[in-house]
């Protein structure tokens, strides 16, 4: 459990839409970026202005969260609610947010919206938005584990040494381009297998004694993406190469479930030994999404390697 109240997570949770560039409005999400009065009027006046917020005392550090393929900022909540005592001990704030497409940002029905480089480009201005002067660590899931990768190669010299540390969770070496066959199917017929898609995913995504109820959850998030944004994803996908992951500089801890059946733990081994400066953590008794199955356990991991020389 927690050592930090949920109502207290979110009285210090400020979540706002923000234009990361032109015609591209994302839903970001701050964890720690106030005060311990949350109820202050400075506090009030942000919320309201609807803008991302430094009100710290002082900020030290940031941590960004990067969502997987289709995913959303949410899948982070349980994770970031262990890790908020620490955030504050630190004064770190911390963000995560939805992808174009996803959760609570814009999803436009435009197949070119949804392109790599499109997205890769709204990573960087996130990036960019939220990074703090001197200290920066990033937590990438699935996917963004690829993405992460392709930022710090498109960062130079000056901005990459700003990069403290880098977290990746159930990511991938090699990936494969272009997603699963199955999205080449007409949008009404993936409309249609929407349902059986997800609990397709859920089965092979959680552990088979996770709790029902975030099953349940799990399912409720997955099914708010539409379709037309999923199938444009996929099909426009491209991994991180070896060149790319041999440019990540920082250390690098990469993280993976032993029951892993999206990309399988061999998968994740294959990253870390990718990376010119990552160790690898197995934890066992989850699958893919390790954040939401062992958010305690992860939040161990995380706090100890961020703390680390």
């Amino acid at each position: 459990m927690a050592s930090f109240t949920a109502k207290a997570f979110k009285a210090k949770t400020n979540e706002v839409e923000v234009e990361v560039r032109p015609g591209r409005r994302l839903s970001i999400k701050q964890v720690n970026a106030f005060s311990d009065d949350a109820s202050s009027p400075n506090v009030a006046a942000a919320k309201k202005r609807g803008s991302i917020s430094r009100l710290f005392n002082p900020l030290k550090g940031s941590v960004l969260f990067v969502h997987g393929s289709c995913a959303c900022k949410e899948q982070f909540d349980d994770l970031l609610l262990e890790m908020e005592p620490w955030l504050q001990k630190q004064s770190y704030v911390a963000e995560s947010f939805d992808a174009f497409g996803c959760g609570a940002s814009e999803k436009p029905n435009h197949y070119d919206a949804y392109s790599e480089r499109a997205l890769q480009e709204d990573l960087l201005q996130v990036y960019n938005k939220v990074k703090h002067p001197t200290t920066n660590f990033i937590v990438a899931h699935s996917y963004a584990c690829s993405q992460v990768i392709k930022l710090v190669n498109e960062l130079d010299e000056s901005e990459r040494s700003k990069v403290t540390k880098i977290v990746l969770i159930s990511g991938a070496m090699p990936g494969r381009d272009g997603g699963h066959p199955i999205m080449k199917l007409p949008t009404f017929l993936l409309n249609w297998l929407q349902p059986i898609l997800s609990n397709e995913f859920r089965k092979k995504a959680f552990a088979p004694d996770a709790d029902p109820a975030l099953l349940e959850l799990a399912a409720s998030r997955s099914n708010t993406n539409p379709m037309f944004m999923c199938k444009a994803f996929y099909q426009q996908t491209s991994w991180a190469t070896m060149a790319e992951a041999q440019g990540v500089t920082p250390k690098t801890l990469v993280v993976h479930g032993a029951g892993d059946q999206i990309l399988p733990v061999e998968r994740g081994r294959a990253l870390a030994g990718a990376l010119p400066n990552a160790n690898f953590v197995q934890i066992d008794g989850v699958s893919h999404q390790i954040m939401e199955e062992k958010p305690k356990i992860l939040c161990e991991e995380l706090v100890k390697f961020f703390t680390s020389a």
